[in-house]
Parts: structure tokens; sequence; C-alpha cells
């Protein structure tokens, strides 16, 4: 039997910073989301004879998902290299219900790498940012993200935002900053004489940045950055509906001429003029030269109606 290539390549700097990311999720500073999240995000049990969501073992290859299984001595590891998706589901169901596993033995056989190998991606992403991700934790995916040139500075200071985006770059930046810290940070751009986007951060520094800036403008940019990179999908947007305007007053009861009936040359179709065609445009009228405008009569303009 064949390996099935992962789906991830973790040489790619995405898959990279997943892996690094999903890593740092399982220490103790790390926790967005804990053991028993990761069970019912991946293995969700509806209850009520419902049957399981399984987002993990389907994209795992036998060779793959047998040991894991194996390791958790719910299944031989002959059997589980045999065992189809539907098997396996309900092999994990019921130990699961008969209290063989639990979450913390479930997310600890399921480790970084051969989660960040096989699962889709968005979905991971949709298991670590549903929930109020603590402060270090949107440090520590900033920092990963910029170290591996995911983005750079100016597409930095183009996503940061504050107070709602009612403050946006070096603005959202300064916000939290003394008086003393905002002259020090212009005194370090003017020595540096680097007024980029790089120069602006690194007079900062970048390290500071994260530090001291407000926590809802960084998680702004982290949102700004799932989307940059496509961890957040936007295929399922529903565009908007077409606006239906109604006719002016007083036109409700006009015919409707009905423009289907229009070939590509504006000539009607059967029914429209009949066999003699369209009527015959009307001559051009004489050309009137600049200097006869004079003499051409002006209209009579009726006086407006009484109110």
């Amino acid at each position: 039997m064949l390996a099935m290539k992962p789906r991830n390549d973790r040489a790619l700097a995405l898959s990279a910073f997943c892996l690094e990311i999903e890593s740092y999720r399982r220490t103790p500073e790390g926790r967005t989301r804990d053991a028993r999240a990761f069970l019912d995000f991946y293995f969700a049990r509806p209850g009520q004879g419902a049957p399981p969501v399984d987002r993990l073992f389907p994209h795992l290859p036998r060779e793959v998902r047998a040991p894991i299984i194996a390791g958790w001595r719910v299944r031989g590891l002959k059997a589980a290299l045999r065992d189809d998706d539907e098997r396996v589901r309900g092999v994990v169901l019921d130990a699961l219900e008969a209290g063989d596993i639990d979450a913390a033995m479930f997310e600890s056989g399921v480790e970084p790498q051969v989660l960040v190998d096989y699962v889709p991606l968005d979905e991971w992403w949709q298991l670590w940012r549903g929930t109020k991700v603590p402060a270090a934790a949107v440090q520590k995916a900033l920092a990963t993200a910029r170290a591996m040139r995911l983005f750079d500075d100016e597409w930095f200071l183009g996503a940061v935002e504050a107070r709602g985006g009612k403050l946006k770059g070096t603005d959202a930046i300064a916000d939290t900053l003394t008086k003393d810290e905002t002259i020090a940070w212009v005194r370090a751009i003017h020595a540096s004489g680097d007024a980029s986007p790089s120069g602006v951060v690194a007079a900062r520094g970048w390290e500071s940045i994260l530090a001291k800036t407000a926590p809802d403008a960084l998680v702004c940019v982290l949102d700004a950055f799932a989307r940059k990179v496509h961890l957040v999908r936007t295929d399922s947007i529903t565009p908007p509906r077409p606006l239906s305007i109604p006719p002016p007053h007083g036109f409700e009861d006009m015919p409707q001429v009905d423009l289907s009936s229009l070939d590509a040359d504006g000539a009607a179709a059967a029914g429209g003029w009949g066999d003699e065609g369209p009527p015959p445009f009307s001559e051009p009228g004489e050309v009137v030269r600049d200097d006869e405008l004079e003499h051409i009569p002006t209209p009579h303009i009726p006086p407006p109606l009484p109110e």
C-alpha cells in the first residue's frame, strides 16, 4: 500500500506556522482550547442517538490512524489498518462511551504534526480561534507569522486598528504609549533617517509593539492575517440579493414591454413589427451653421401653473 501524501506540506510557511501554534496551544501558557474542546471539535457527539461528526479520521490515511487507534488499546493494529471510515467511527465512539478513551488521551494521541499534515487548516483555525484568545497566544501567533515572512511591516501597519477602527497604523500603536515613549519613538525614527514601515517598526521595536499595543488592536491584525493567508473561508459568503425597485407613482398600470422579443440587431421577432419590419428612420434635418443660430426663433415657454 502506497503511503498517502500529506494534505499540507510542512515545508511551506503556512503549514509550519500552524504546526508551531498547535504545538504552543498544548502548553500551559499557550492554551486557547483544552483537550475537551479538542475532542468536541474533531469528534463531536451530538447525543440522542445522532451519529458523531468525525472531522479527523477521514482525513488520516489508514497507515497513520491505525497506530493511533492501536495506541489507545481499543483495536489491534492489523484490524485498524483494514477498518474503513465508518468502522473507525464506530470503534472510537464505543471506546469513548465506555470510558476507554478520555479527552486527554484523544488529544495526546493525535500529535501536532499529524494533525497539521492532514486536516484542513481552515478547520484547525476554527478550533484555535473559536474562542477568546489570550494575549500571550495572540502575540505568539503574530510573532511567528512575521518571523516566517507571512506578512511584512508595511502590511502590519496597514492592518492594525484600535478603538473600533477609529485609530489605524501608527496612531493605533501610539494610543497606549506614554508621552515620553512616543517622543522616544519619534526621536529614534529621526536618528535612523528611515521613515519606511520597516524603519518605523524597528524604531519602536517589534517586541515592544507586541507588548504595548492594545490587545483588541492585535486581535484585529490576527483576524486580518487569517483572511490574508486564507485560513478563513470566504466561499460561503452569500451575495446580496438584487434590489426590487417599484415603478414611480402613476406608472403601475402602464403596459410592460417584453425586451426578450428583440433579436441581436434590435429588430422585433415574430409578433413584433410584423413582416414589413420596423418603420424607416426619418431623414436627418438640415445642419444649422453657427452664424444662423441668432435667426432661430426662441420657443414659447408657457408660464408655470398656479399652485
